[in-house]
């Protein structure tokens, strides 16, 4: 039986992000951007994708179609105990 702690845990909400690649550029370029500006990321096609979980890296995955929308498959992830402590790390 799970305890009402547990359940509340459960429940926390969480932020999740997955990030495609990163790029630096000053300010000028970032003030020119439009529709159809073209972003160069510094992510090669084959090159993971790195999930985040509350600003904690957890896992690697790699783009993937499902159907006509854009997903992502997990490759590699890091321990449980070590994703448990990043996610409700609270300092």
């Amino acid at each position: 039986m799970v305890g009402p702690q547990i359940r509340k845990l459960m429940k926390m909400p969480v932020t999740a992000r997955l990030v495609l690649g990163e790029c630096s550029m000053e300010i000028d370029e970032i003030l020119r951007l439009g529709q159809g500006s073209m972003l160069e990321l510094g992510t090669k096609v084959e090159d993971n994708l790195t999930l985040y979980i509350n600003d904690e890296e957890i896992a690697k995955a790699k783009s993937v179609t499902v159907g006509d929308k854009l997903g992502a498959q997990i490759v590699e992830i890091s321990p449980t105990e070590k994703r448990l402590k990043d996610i409700t790390d609270l300092e």
